[in-house]
């Protein structure tokens, strides 16, 4: 029994037994609906378990509900023909609604097998794709109806007529079970699901990811399966080892999954300017200066478990969002002719916007070729030791275009947030950030230490302050710049300061 089918029977037991919460029931009911295979199962054991405990006693004896208290068993109008069973009214109901639910997803498989030709999805643009000779989901090299789409190179989208799109990217082996459910063999692919098609979910062999309403990627191979939330949330079902329960990730987080069904952080994703592919290849690609990230916070530090970098090559333009953990913060010019000439196009990192006040933090940045690495660091704060001992304040500012950032908070007490975001250069710019810089001539391994003192702001003012993490930067060191005259040349590593 493998551990999906054993989490399926556990919870089956737990709802017959009436000891299921509210949460344990809901997946029951998810685990059915994407697994219609194990619901012949589950239906035969209700059955049976009923039949069991119906001989064990007086069915009436208890089978009151809750809110009617009327004792059937003593109504003078009531005359039993026949000395009948027992069961309990609890175990009784929760039979009967399993038994349904058991019953639609029965329906669902078979509904499925008589619809195999129905189209479910359309390829909406794809560019150099390889089809492997057993894509069986291709209905006319446009559209797409339940079997397998393999790929041996290239790009496409499937645009889902109940509402999600699926990028992937290279080669990749897929096997579209229904609109709401992809088992992925092999290869990457990055999902956009809007809220109405909440519960779409991409499995493996590996684990199962369930989508809350979100964008997330998902890659599969060698061994191992990576899943990263861009924006949104989704839940993830480690399916090796013991199986376990469901780990919830939101946006910023990524992890890792081995062999074994351990569950890690991944903390270093890669991704294009346009958002089209990710990847968490640790290989320098096509020569970009960024080579890897890392820093030195364990899981479960600086309240995200799984918190990840991303890198955008080339990406550093006009309303480059800032940070991997908000979907709205943007960098911005300070005018209207937008970021310095210096900065446009830069590998920069997406900064991890939760570790701001963390006095402990180091980030470990590995350069793939000699560079300039820049840091905007937030003006209302002090500058640390290691910023002023290692960088050279160029003397030029950017701006940070704030969003909404009390995403935390439950619904009702967000509307107290009414920061908003405009699109270009020079507008809706909330706080300022100083551009720092430093030649390393050898490239190497650069360390970067906290985000100021805790309390300290630029006048020396104690408290606890206002303040948003540091972003970072990278050009190539024989790019020839508009910025202030170049700093020293430096070699790598880089002393943090601390």
């Amino acid at each position: 029994m493998d551990s999906l089918e054993r989490r399926f029977t556990q919870l089956t037991s737990r709802v017959l037994d009436g000891l299921c919460t509210d949460d344990e029931r809901a997946e029951l009911g998810r685990l059915a609906s994407q697994h219609p295979e194990l619901a012949a199962g589950v239906v035969d054991e209700a059955i049976l378990d009923a039949l069991l405990k119906w001989h064990s006693g007086n069915i009436t004896e208890g089978f009151v509900p809750p809110e009617f208290p009327v004792d059937v068993t003593h109504d003078a109008t009531v005359e039993p023909k026949h000395s009948l069973p027992t069961v309990s009214a609890r175990h009784f109901l929760w039979a009967a609604i399993l038994l349904l639910a058991c019953g639609v997803a029965t329906w669902q498989m078979y509904h499925a097998r008589q619809s195999a030709d129905a189209v479910i999805a359309d390829i909406v643009d794809r560019s150099g794709v390889r089809w492997a000779d057993d894509s069986t989901a291709l209905s006319d090299g446009k559209t797409i109806v339940p079997g397998r789409l393999a790929s041996l190179g290239g790009e496409y989208t499937l645009q889902f007529r109940s509402g999600p799109t699926v990028r992937v990217v290279g080669a990749a082996s897929l096997d579209i079970k229904s609109s709401m459910l992809i088992q992925l063999d092999q290869g990457q692919v990055t999902a956009q699901v809007p809220k109405s098609s909440t519960g779409f979910t991409i499995n493996s062999t590996l684990v199962d990811v369930i989508d809350q309403g979100t964008q997330f990627g998902i890659s599969v191979g060698s061994g191992r399966a990576d899943v990263v939330v861009f924006d949104g949330k989704v839940d993830v079902q480690s399916k090796a080892g013991n199986g376990g329960g469901q780990t919830r990730l939101t946006q910023g987080e990524c992890v890792q999954i081995d062999g074994r069904g351990a569950i890690s952080r991944f903390a270093d994703v890669r991704r294009d300017v346009q958002g089209r592919w990710w990847t968490d290849d640790q290989s320098d690609p096509d020569g970009h200066v960024i080579a890897s990230v890392s820093d030195n916070i364990h899981s479960g530090e600086g309240g995200k478990a799984f918190a990840c970098y991303q890198t955008t090559f080339e990406g550093l333009h006009e309303d480059s969002l800032a940070y991997s953990d908000n979907p709205h913060h943007q960098w911005n010019g300070l005018k209207a002719d937008g970021l310095p000439d210096f900065l446009r196009g830069a590998d920069y990192i997406k900064t991890f916007n939760d570790y701001r006040y963390m006095e402990y933090f180091e980030m470990k940045i590995e350069l793939a070729r000699p560079a300039n690495l820049y840091v905007f660091f937030d003006d209302r704060v002090e500058p640390p030791d290691w910023l002023k001992a290692n960088f050279e304040d160029t003397g030029v500012d950017i701006g940070l275009d704030e969003g909404p950032w009390l995403m935390q908070l439950d619904e009702k007490d967000r509307k107290l947030d009414v920061n908003t975001t405009a699109a270009g250069g020079g507008n809706s710019i909330d706080n300022i950030f100083s551009v720092w810089r430093r030649r390393c001539v050898d490239g190497g391994t650069v360390i970067l230490g906290n985000g100021g003192k805790w309390g300290i702001d630029k006048k020396g003012l104690t408290g606890k302050g206002g303040r948003t993490m540091y972003g970072v930067a990278a050009t190539p060191l024989d790019v020839m710049e508009s910025s202030p005259a170049a700093s020293p040349d430096v070699s790598s590593p880089v002393d943090n300061g601390t």
